[in-house]
């Protein structure tokens, strides 16, 4: 009877010990999924999904409408090259890698690397970017009413177009 009582006991702090270790980790979880360097990652992999799709609203949802950079582009000008693009190549596909994200209050920075490829008349190749030879960029998300927002790009290398964006360098 004594050794039923104990083995009781002993499960019940098992069930209780298990209880706690499920609910801290789910809180982790929680956090970590919310936290504002995941929600800027998902958000950005997600307006990659619309690109690839053509999804040129959908891409553009995620810009801050006050978007401006070194280069002068705006939300308007990245909307046009995008749409261009869009137009010209079929079957767009972006190879992206992310560093981990900075977050500084209310902004978070991300460097990534990025290879767009495409077809062009049935030819499939890089749009811009190699594998030996990728673009990179440090992207800079602000958090606004509706959401986080990709708000400016502070630096940017795109091989195929460096003298163009060094010329349009207003820094």
């Amino acid at each position: 009877m004594l050794c039923d009582r104990l083995g009781s006991v002993n499960s019940r702090k098992m069930a209780i010990g298990v209880l706690v270790l499920v609910a801290v980790g789910g809180v982790l979880f929680v956090r970590h999924y919310f936290s504002p360097g995941e929600v800027v990652k998902r958000r950005l992999h997600a307006m990659i999904d619309a690109f690839e799709e053509e999804r040129l609203l959908a891409v553009m949802s995620g810009i801050a409408r006050s978007y401006s950079d070194q280069w002068g582009l705006t939300y308007e000008s990245i909307g046009g090259h995008l749409h261009q693009t869009m137009d010209t190549y079929d079957d767009l596909r972006v190879d992206l890698e992310l560093d981990p994200p900075v977050i500084d209050g209310l902004e978070v920075r991300i460097h990534i690397e990025f290879v767009l490829w495409g077809s062009y008349e049935g030819t499939r190749g890089y749009v811009v970017g190699s594998l030996s030879d990728p673009c990179t960029a440090t992207l800079l998300w602000r958090e606004e009413t509706p959401g986080w927002r990709f708000a400016s790009t502070l630096e940017l290398d795109i091989p195929e177009l460096r003298d163009q964006l060094e010329s349009m360098n207003t820094d």
